[in-house]
């Protein structure tokens, strides 16, 4: 299984950012930018594609065109390989958002659906993240557990600093009703994840329409009519 891809301006930045978190990785850093790519492109789509369990040490380093002594001596363990995928995920997805534009954004689900757009153009560029992401949410390993129970918490925690604002509350019917139609929001995300895991292709428009359509129903519910104009 061969993987292809070029080397991309935020991988560049992610690899500046996480690089020195862990000293025994020097000589994954010390690798050529392409390099590196091949080798979490690699990783992200065997373990996206296969879940934790079923993917091999040697299925990455087939996959990237390296020797599984190389993988080893570049992440010590599968489960350190798998946190640093973790970590780069993150330090993406956390990149990928115009937090300006979204502060000038007043109505909620206008945020919701810029903040979507905003994920979708820059997982259009990473389809191997993409498919590594939606095998993350439905992972059930106990040897990757604690990490991903921690990843999910602090990622819950971005996505309501993201969005949320303390004056959303006043165009609902009902102002209670912002946590859990936000909710609802974040599991309808997790179904999409789940559906397209299999999949090689993740149809990031086709997504987006559908999201739109939905996140109108949701607003004519529970809206204020003055807010519906």
């Amino acid at each position: 299984m061969a993987v292809k891809d070029g080397t991309t301006a935020e991988f560049v930045e992610i690899c500046k950012n996480l690089k020195g978190r862990d000293i025994r990785m020097e000589k994954f850093y010390a690798l050529p930018e392409e390099k590196k790519q091949s080798i979490i492109n690699a990783a992200l789509q065997c373990f996206g594609r296969y879940g934790y369990e079923k993917t091999s040490i040697q299925d990455i380093a087939e996959a990237a065109h390296i020797s599984k002594a190389s993988v080893f001596q570049y992440f010590g363990s599968k489960k350190q390989l798998y946190q640093f995928l973790l970590e780069y995920c993150k330090g993406i997805t956390m990149e990928m958002f115009d937090r300006e534009a979204l502060d000038e954004e007043a109505d909620l689900f206008e945020r919701i659906l810029a903040s979507a757009r905003m994920k979708a153009e820059t997982l259009k560029r990473q389809p191997f993240l993409t498919q590594f992401i939606a095998g993350a949410w439905e992972e059930d390993s106990e040897e990757v557990r604690d990490v991903l129970a921690a990843l999910m918490d602090e990622s819950g925690q971005f996505r309501e600093e993201l969005v949320l604002r303390e004056t959303d509350a006043v165009r609902f019917k009902n102002p209670e009703d912002v946590e859990p139609v936000f909710r609802m929001l974040i599991l309808m995300a997790e179904g999409y994840a789940a559906h397209y895991r299999s999949r090689e292709a993740f149809d990031f428009d086709t997504v987006v329409s559908e999201f739109e359509t939905y996140i109108a129903v949701l607003r004519n519910n529970f809206y204020k009519e003055e807010y519906l104009v």
